[in-house]
């Protein structure tokens, strides 16, 4: 429960400090004395974005205080994920720097606001009137018949399960259409490959045709240059192997006079045969080498055709190797993708399987609910002056599978004896909003984990019997939660526990905003003006005092609620 809230310099709130009890509170005051900047303070200490110009003027920064005690369970395990040691009480404040960037803790722990949204449902749960309105969208009615059931945890599982689905269904789709895209380059990748590989190409190829090449071509020229250099190194009469292997026997001889020629001998030995290998190899060369038309003409033509290779697809050969492996690949994978698709497909099918079977539970569950939905609203109908009301949840026969399942759901009533339920969305009326919605919160109590409950504007459109009606509902639902209310109607204000009477004051040319709780004497002072404006008559005072006395006997004793 919200034990103690404190908030300073936000709007036009100086200094409040504000200790709430068990059971119902209400809050009540004249418009503009700052009833909703109570509910703004709750807003933004829970991770609500605050307005710019929400900093007092004059004020450095705005502080919004909020103690919780007899913490539920989830709130602590949100708690302990971050980090935070808490055990039933939990501490937050909110600090908004008049230039709008804002800080929070939880206790005395710097928080995100990623946390404060997780903690958040388990602490507070307010109620509006956009809440009311919300009954007038038919989209949204799942949603309160899921929540009053306590169904989120199958939903969530509906919604990962359709997630599953789109994603094995978009990778279908995704792969479907590679296919259809290899399908039209197809035919143009198997006669890239076909060309590609019928060509045959080798790493350096075309660099050993050019030298072949021009050796075919300048075959005679060669053959003269080549002999020439034969005959002067090794055939000829007076070719260097026949002057070397004079020079050598001179040495030889010389040798056998003076040892010191030895060093030089060997290298003329060594020259000699250096020269004679080389003399040899010419006329290897020379041997080889004929003209020879036919395979020049077969050179040329396989060099015109890589260089069209390379021209085509603008690359060198070593890249048109690389190019030929690629596309090969490319149409193997394209011609092996039947068997790619064959298994999306079965995983895309089991995937909806699942999903189908998930939401065929989902479907089962919720028309229990709306069953007991039907009977236990109908008595809580019953207890807020909609004595006569029928309700009703009407599944639609639509069957497109979505993340909350396939079921169409809508609230039908009648109000009246007689008359055929009718779209609650389009025939209720304001005030059988409010009270419809305050039934639907009720029941679904069970399910908030003991967080405080706020409604606000409850009793719009509403007023004598239904208003009381409205009020005892509230008493009600005091014994066993925390309720805060903001009414208007001294009738609801009557059932109140707790009195809370927000008051505005002009001093010193500021506008103060103050909240303080109301003593039984008090207490009727804050009724008899809600009766009766701003004049306080003996006959107000006296309405006020028959309200409090005709709303404790049919108060029933508030059961004690943890703290």
């Amino acid at each position: 429960m919200l034990r103690t809230l404190k908030v300073r310099d936000l709007a036009i709130i100086d200094e409040l400090e504000l200790v709430l009890e068990p059971g119902l509170n209400v809050i009540t005051g004249e418009t503009g004395a700052g009833k909703s900047i109570l509910l703004q303070a709750l807003d933004v200490a829970l991770g609500g974005r605050p307005d710019a110009d929400l900093v007092r003027t004059g004020a450095e920064e705005a502080v919004v205080e909020a103690l919780f005690t007899g913490v539920a369970p989830p709130a602590l395990a949100v708690l302990a994920a971050a980090g935070i040691a808490a055990d039933s009480e939990v501490v937050i404040r909110r600090v908004i720097a008049a230039g709008g960037r804002t800080r929070a803790y939880v206790n005395e722990a710097l928080g995100s606001l990623a946390l404060l949204h997780d903690l958040a449902p388990h602490l507070l749960r307010a109620y509006g009137q956009e809440e009311h309105h919300a009954l007038r969208r038919v989209e949204s009615h799942a949603e309160l018949l899921d929540a009053i059931g306590g169904l989120d945890g199958t939903v969530d599982e509906m919604r990962r399960r359709h997630a599953r689905l789109e994603a094995a269904t978009q990778a279908l789709a995704q792969r479907r259409a590679a296919e259809r895209t290899a399908a039209e380059r197809l035919e143009l990748l198997r006669f890239q490959a076909s060309e590609l590989r019928g060509a045959n190409l080798v790493a350096g190829e075309e660099e050993a045709l050019g030298v072949e090449r021009s050796r075919l071509a300048h075959a005679e020229r060669l053959a003269v240059l080549v002999g020439g250099a034969e005959a002067a190194v090794y055939s000829a009469d007076a070719s260097a192997v026949a002057t070397l292997g004079r020079a050598l026997g001179a040495l030889g001889e010389g040798e056998r006079l003076d040892s010191g020629l030895e060093p030089t001998r060997r290298l003329l030995e060594s020259a000699l045969a250096e020269v004679e290998e080389a003399g040899a190899a010419l006329g290897r060369y020379l041997g080889s080498l004929a003209p020879d038309p036919a395979r020049l003409e077969t050179v040329e033509q396989r060099l015109g055709e890589l260089a069209r290779l390379r021209r085509k697809y603008s690359s060198t050969l070593d890249d048109l190797i690389r190019r030929r492996d690629e596309i090969v690949a490319d149409v193997e994978r394209a011609e092996g993708g039947g068997d790619e698709v064959a298994a999306l497909e079965a995983a895309a099918e089991n995937a909806r399987r699942t999903a189908a079977d998930w939401a065929g539970r989902l479907s089962v569950e919720r028309r229990r609910v709306a069953r007991e939905l039907e009977r236990d609203l109908g008595r809580e109908l019953a207890t807020i002056a909609l004595e006569d009301a029928r309700f009703a949840v009407r599944f639609g026969e639509g069957r497109t599978l979505g993340p909350e399942g396939w079921d169409e759901i809508e609230f039908f009533l009648s109000a009246n004896p007689g008359e055929e339920p009718r779209s609650l969305a389009r025939v209720a009326s304001g005030g059988e909003l409010s009270r419809i919605m305050l039934a639907l919160k009720t029941l679904a109590a069970a399910e908030e984990h003991g967080a405080t409950l706020i409604f606000d504007e409850v009793d719009a459109g509403i007023g004598g019997a239904v208003a009381e009606a409205v009020g005892r509902k509230l008493a009600q639902l005091g014994r066993t939660r925390q309720v805060l209310c903001i009414t208007h109607l001294p009738l609801i204000a009557a059932f109140a526990e707790h009195h809370i009477a927000v008051t505005k004051r002009v001093h010193g040319g500021r506008t103060t905003s103050s909240a303080r709780p109301l003593s039984t004497t008090e207490r009727v002072a804050e009724l008899a003006r809600m009766l009766g404006g701003a004049r306080l008559t003996r006959e107000t005072r006296e309405h006020a005092e028959h309200l409090l006395q005709q709303a404790r006997p049919r108060r029933p004793r508030r059961d004690a609620i943890r703290e």
